[in-house]
């Protein structure tokens, strides 16, 4: 028989302290990295998978997948203080990716991938199944994997 416990309703819905890393950027810069809430995950997530198409009257019509980004929409979903509170919005990703040295965005996303585990199968699996397939049921399956 084992010692498990379940969790109570409190305990479910109590804030969990969040793994914070200091990151080096080199020339004396740095800036905090930590692992993403459920929230910030699956708005991560479906920032890479879907993309609004829209007809010429501004409707939307389908959606598709789009990897474009992707460290940089990773890192303004962990980039934080020294207390972990976000000190980018989803929609600086542009600005950062245009903007930010490849080698620099690459350090961050690779610190939030690890502490947010997100392992290399998933990001694959993001890839491969971008090309026309069943993202949900990928995604799902590497989550489970990872935990």
């Amino acid at each position: 028989m084992s010692n498990d416990v379940i969790m109570t309703r409190e305990q479910l819905l109590k804030k969990e302290k969040l793994t914070i890393e200091k990151v080096s950027l080199g020339k004396g810069e740095f800036i905090y990295v930590r692992e993403m809430t459920g929230r910030e995950r699956d708005r991560f997530e479906n920032s890479v998978l879907a993309k609004e198409v829209k007809d010429s009257k501004g409707n939307i019509v389908s959606y598709e997948r789009s990897l474009d980004d992707f460290r940089a929409k990773l890192a303004v979903n962990t980039i934080c203080d020294e207390n972990g509170n976000l000190i980018l919005d989803p929609d600086d990703y542009e600005t950062l990716s245009g903007n930010m040295l490849g080698s620099k965005l690459n350090k961050i996303a690779s610190v939030a991938q690890k502490l947010s585990k997100i392992r290399s199968e998933d990001r694959e699996d993001l890839i491969k199944n971008s090309e026309g397939g069943q993202v949900a049921a990928s995604i799902s399956n590497s989550a489970k994997g990872s935990e």
